[in-house]
């Protein structure tokens, strides 16, 4: 247990190192860019910034767990390894290396670098890191979630009527009518709605305390891995937003301080 426990806090450290590098790149090219594609929609973006954001990390991670694999939102999954026929498959790094590119290519400072660790099916680390206000959120698996080495805990209020939720608009526009739906419900019954443009520092804020929830829906792996762990590491609840437990191939989010999630449930499965 003590050996799983030093090979995790290495990883930690490093994964934190990389997040540093990476953000400090992108908060350099912030903007510098005159030239971005999209993907899968108009609303779905990356600059030469993303590629090299993410191959930074990879760099990083490759030189000191040449073993591991890795799932990137703009290169895919690397796998040089897949571990012995009897033992386990090789841990598997999740990341996003511009969450809230839309943001970044506006000009918008707010976006963040997301860094996850999954062994065994289960995110056991995870790293959110803000480089314009350099706070760097951080979880490791059943010890707890820290924001710039102190730690930290999801917020107290008991109704929605005392709570700051956010929500976010999917990149896959057919489901943008859901959310819709949903925000049309749940805004006034709420103190307040907001809609950021990162999904991994929305989590992250949600794991502080600075909002009470947030949902999403039609999100991928790198978006949500780092912060569900932040969420649920600092005492919050993450489920989909029927109520049903979260895996990384869900088709929504929702994370509250624990307290209003069976409200916000109820709200969201409304038709």
């Amino acid at each position: 247990m003590q050996d799983r426990y030093e090979d995790l806090k290495s990883k930690l450290e490093i994964a934190k190192q990389a997040a540093f590098q990476a953000g400090r790149y992108v908060r350099e090219a912030l903007g510098k860019v005159d030239h971005f594609s999209t993907k899968t929609s108009v609303t779905d973006l990356v600059t030469e910034v993303d590629r090299q954001s993410e191959a930074l990390i990879k760099k990083l991670l490759r030189e000191n767990f040449p073993g591991d694999r890795i799932l990137g939102e703009e290169g895919g999954i690397e796998a040089p390894g897949t571990g012995g026929e009897d033992g386990p498959p090789p841990d598997l790094w999740i990341i996003d290396p511009l969450d809230g590119t839309t943001n970044f290519v506006q000009g918008l400072p707010f976006f963040s670098i997301s860094i996850a660790l999954q062994r065994g099916g289960d995110i056991v680390l995870g790293v959110v890191y803000d480089p314009n206000r350099e706070e760097i959120f951080y979880a490791h698996r059943n010890l707890g979630s820290w924001l710039n080495d102190k730690p930290i805990r999801v917020s107290q209020e008991n109704t929605l009527l005392e709570s700051l939720v956010c929500t976010g608009f999917p990149y896959n526009l057919s489901a943008e009518e859901e959310t819709l739906i949903n925000i049309r419900v749940v805004a006034p019954r709420v103190r307040d709605l907001r809609s950021l443009g990162s999904a991994a520092l929305e989590l992250a804020y949600v794991a502080c305390g600075r909002l009470t929830g947030y949902w999403e829906w039609r999100l991928s792996p790198w978006d949500v891995a780092a912060g569900k762990l932040l969420v649920e590491e600092a005492g919050g609840c993450v489920t989909t937003c029927q109520g049903e437990p979260f895996s990384l191939s869900s088709p929504s989010i929702l994370a509250t301080n624990g307290r209003i999630h069976s409200e916000l449930v109820r709200l969201l499965s409304r038709r």
